[in-house]
């Protein structure tokens, strides 16, 4: 295995500590959204790595998979939170997000540094397939309530509108980018929250063959 033991376990103890600061932050009343969103911001974007673990296959995981993943997170954080602080506003929204992430977060590269280094106990693995359940949708629903909210402040300040005449004759609007970002939640939520489910019943196994 080389280096790239040695250097999954310091990327996922990184990411454990990172999120486990962040919900810290979130959960304190005296913590400044500012202070989170910047914290936000290294650690989602840090985990883009997870994308090249993938493709030179230092983990299991498909780089499709990983990128589907990713990649709506990485548009809340920067073309929503980072473009339109505004939102944060809407705090309960926000910390339901927040803490949605951050607890699946810390329980996926808590199992995974484990897994590096012994045969991780059941109620970690329990936890690390079963929490999505409840924090994948309420992740989600955070998610799509934040782009909602920024649509406001898109249609009045977009960095990404790029209007009829220019050198590619392509006309693109950021109000319609947004949109089209909020549709595709549609096919690919249910499409990850099955394969997660999947996942569960691969690790876990079926409840009904258990009680058999």
């Amino acid at each position: 295995m080389g280096l790239s033991k040695p250097y999954l376990l310091l990327y996922n103890l990184v990411q454990a500590f990172g999120w486990g600061y962040i919900l810290y932050l979130e959960l304190l009343s005296s913590a400044r959204s500012g202070d989170v969103g910047y914290f936000l911001q290294i650690f989602q974007t840090l985990a883009l790595l997870e994308v090249f673990h993938a493709c030179f296959r230092l983990v299991r995981s498909s780089p499709l998979t990983t990128i589907i993943q990713l990649s709506s997170r990485i548009f809340v954080v920067w073309a929503v939170l980072y473009l339109y602080p505004e939102v944060k506003v809407h705090s309960k929204v926000f910390k339901m997000m927040v803490v949605s992430w951050c607890l699946a977060e810390i329980t996926r590269y808590c199992y995974y540094f484990a897994c590096l280094l012994f045969k991780p106990p059941f109620s970690l693995t329990y936890l690390r397939y079963s929490l999505f359940m409840i924090l994948y949708p309420t992740g989600i629903l955070g998610e799509l309530l934040l782009i909602l909210l920024s649509l406001s402040y898109v249609s009045k300040r977009s960095p990404i509108d790029f209007p009829m005449p220019n050198r590619l004759n392509v006309a693109l609007h950021g109000y319609c980018v947004y949109w089209i970002v909020l549709i595709m939640y549609l096919p690919f939520s249910p499409v990850m929250y099955k394969h997660m489910l999947a996942q569960r019943r691969k690790v876990l196994g079926s409840p009904t063959r258990k009680n058999v």
